[in-house]
């Protein structure tokens, strides 16, 4: 089965460090976008340790993810399940199947191809801790990514090592192949001893002198690489300087601009609702955190909407790119094919509106 394609905004939610509070905000923000009328899916990519679906009262055993994996049915949206919001549905990562929590590289293709095909405005995507691969890729599928964090030394500073790993992650996706530019970013992923050096403008300069056409590029990815950040349990007024220094690393050592989205109040009383997330939202104890969530989401929301792009799959990017390849010169006259072909990587639909533009079509322009 052939998932339809549908424009739409995808959050994603990680961090370095468990227990942090991630899926307590995924169903905060899930509920909140929800009851704005908004279609949201809650998608459980915590294959290893899933728990999203407790947090919204379901403890009876339903279809998940691995049901999906295991080819018991047929695409993500068969096992995507109602909740007792209106506009709030989740898929569960409860379950097991052997290497759920590893998938093999073309099961993560397709879990990520049916999770940007679901019926929904909003996809919020729960992921699970650490710098893994998966969890890295995962992280870079969406529109906007969260990373969420909690004001104690270890954790603001395994929210850094997230953060590096999605961004050579996220170089690698598109450069990995260049012969030039994908040996550079490899070096500097492996030489931990000078990893200050190793900054979006130090890359810049390598490519400038290695492969000057492909330098808008660069640049281009480092504007847009700009995580969000939010803190949990935040003490009433107070200001972290962890937080500003989290936010000066990024820049010092990565050239990374990190986008502070709000704090999360500190709320105890929380852990006794942990069955009833939404419920908890809404009671006098959850309104503090209801209100901090709000702005929150309206913080997010505008700038993903204005985003939110309609994606091809990986199969078409390989397949546009073989056909670009056998384009006449011509038809990338003042511009750079190179350049083009790296762009599927990471702006499919504008190297399909620009080929459109030039009078070249293909069939694979039109699946959507």
């Amino acid at each position: 089965m052939k998932p339809a394609r549908k424009s739409k905004t995808i959050f994603s939610i990680g961090g370095g460090k468990g227990g942090v509070g991630k899926s307590i905000f995924s169903v905060a923000l899930g509920a909140v976008l929800a009851d704005e009328g908004r279609k949201v899916a809650l998608v459980d990519l915590d294959l290893g340790t899933a728990n999203l679906h407790t947090y919204l009262g379901i403890t009876r055993k339903t279809p998940a993810i691995a049901d999906f994996i295991l080819r018991k049915v047929d695409s993500l949206e068969d096992i995507l399940l109602e909740t007792s919001r209106k506009n709030l549905m989740v898929i569960s990562g409860a379950g097991f199947a052997p290497g759920m929590a590893n998938p093999a590289h073309w099961m993560k293709l397709k879990i990520m191809r049916h999770i940007k095909s679901l019926p929904a405005d909003f996809i919020v995507i729960d992921l699970g801790a650490g710098v893994h691969f998966n969890t890295l890729d995962f992280f870079g599928v969406s529109d906007t990514g969260i990373i969420m964090t909690a004001p104690e030394p270890g954790a603001v500073m395994n929210a850094y090592g997230f953060v590096k790993g999605a961004l050579f992650r996220r170089l690698r996706s598109v450069f990995g192949k260049h012969p030039l530019i994908g040996p550079v970013i490899d070096s500097g992923a492996k030489n931990t001893g000078e990893e200050e050096k190793f900054t979006l403008e130090w890359l810049a300069g390598q490519v400038r002198e290695k492969a000057p056409d492909m330098l808008p590029l660069i640049e281009e990815m480092g504007r847009e690489f700009r995580p969000a950040l939010i803190i949990n349990r935040v003490p009433e007024g107070q200001k972290h300087l962890l937080v500003k220094n989290f936010i000066s690393l990024c820049v010092k050592k990565l050239g990374v601009h990190i986008e502070h989205m709000g704090n999360l109040p500190d709320v105890p009383v929380i852990t006794h609702c942990l069955l009833n997330i939404p419920g908890f939202l809404y009671s006098r104890h959850g309104r503090p955190y209801l209100d901090a969530v709000r702005m929150i989401a309206g913080r997010l929301a505008a700038p993903a909407a204005a985003a939110a792009k309609t994606d091809f799959t990986d199969e078409e990017v390989e397949e546009i790119i073989r056909f670009m390849d056998g384009l006449d010169s011509s038809v990338f006259s003042g511009t750079n094919r190179d350049t083009w072909r790296l762009r599927m990587y990471f702006k499919p639909s504008e190297v399909v509106d620009f080929l459109m533009k030039r009078g070249v079509t293909h069939e694979a322009f039109h699946r959507r």
